[in-house]
């Protein structure tokens, strides 16, 4: 007997069939959620790395002189682009001088070249006509005195220098009343004078006596009297004195500076590498060490070359700067020149 075929209701087939197409569904909008996290992910991270980064450059500040009980001024960080961050003349510091300088007035000056003891001989030159000629004399044969530290004219015909011991370093004075002809030591007035001894330049030697230098090495000292002075340091920074160096100012920083000279209300600094001058930048300092640019020697020789190479002088209102192998003249603090 044959067995009846079984009827399926079409309508149970049908219902299989949506739910399949709803699992599919499901699982794609699944799919396409986790994508677009993925997604997500990828492109907060692109972003982030993607962010600009932001350069700061760090310029030199000249701080104005604060009570000695104030902080020593620091070097500002600022916003810069940078190909104008730091200029050259922060790289630059001062080194003790290899020429001295001693104006008289507009025509006579002295000027000496030196180095370490006991080699560098001193021969120092006078000129009277602006510097056009120069008559080299001979103060080592006299007074065995080498490596010249400091240098004071007061006449075409007198002039003193502290300088080196050609038999053992030390100390000496020598002086000239007699246009270089001849020339003769004081033992006396060395104590007297001031001077570093570059034995230890910790230490400034006054009229009051040894004094403790303002800071670890003392370059260069520009004497306005026996109680007023002012020191710059190998480190750039400036300092003064009005008690013959037995106390001394809150520093000032002037990028570049070279060397100081004296004047009659305060001093000058030469400066190098900065970006305004081509050349030799002459600064006016008052006592107080508010300093303000004065002008610009201009000079192809390069920055990197001058440092113990500028020696400056001023007398009877006419400036004198020694630059390389050229030599300026000055009758409005370095505004123009002849």
């Amino acid at each position: 007997m044959a067995r009846p075929s079984r009827h399926v209701p079409r309508d149970t087939s049908r219902r299989r069939t949506g739910v399949y197409i709803g699992i599919a569904a499901f699982i794609a909008v699944d799919i396409l959620l986790i994508v677009l996290a993925l997604n997500s992910n990828r492109a907060a991270a692109t972003a982030e790395t993607a962010a600009p980064i932001h350069t700061f450059g760090v310029t030199s500040v000249e701080p104005t002189p604060t009570p000695a009980s104030k902080v020593t001024p620091t070097k500002t960080a600022t916003a810069t682009p940078a190909s104008t961050a730091t200029p050259a003349a922060a790289t630059l510091l001062p080194v003790p001088p290899t020429r001295l300088l001693g104006a008289v007035d507009a025509k006579t000056a002295w000027r000496a070249q030196t180095g370490s003891c006991p080699t560098a001989a001193a021969t120092p030159e006078l000129t009277t006509d602006a510097g056009v000629t120069w008559k080299k004399t001979d103060a080592s044969g006299p007074t065995k005195v080498t490596a010249l530290q400091r240098l004071t004219a007061t006449s075409e015909s007198t002039v003193e220098f502290v300088g080196l011991a050609k038999q053992d370093c030390a100390p000496q004075f020598v002086k000239t009343f007699v246009t270089g002809d001849n020339y003769s030591s004081y033992p006396d007035k060395l104590a007297g004078t001031w001077y570093v001894n570059p034995a230890d330049r910790a230490t400034v030697q006054s009229p009051a006596g040894a004094e403790k230098a303002p800071c670890d090495a003392v370059v260069t000292l520009a004497v306005r009297d026996s109680k007023n002075a002012a020191a710059l340091c190998a480190d750039g920074r400036v300092f003064a004195t009005t008690d013959a160096a037995t106390t001394w100012s809150a520093p000032v920083t002037l990028s570049g500076v070279l060397t100081l000279t004296d004047t009659d209300t305060g001093y000058l600094a030469a400066a190098v590498g900065r970006a305004d001058c081509a050349g030799v930048q002459v600064l006016t300092l008052k006592s107080s060490l508010e300093s303000a640019v004065s002008g610009c020697y201009p000079t192809p020789t390069p920055a990197q070359s001058l440092p113990g190479n500028v020696a400056m002088s001023g007398a009877s209102g006419t400036l004198w700067l020694w630059v390389g192998d050229a030599l300026g003249r000055s009758s409005d603090d370095g505004a123009t020149w002849k």
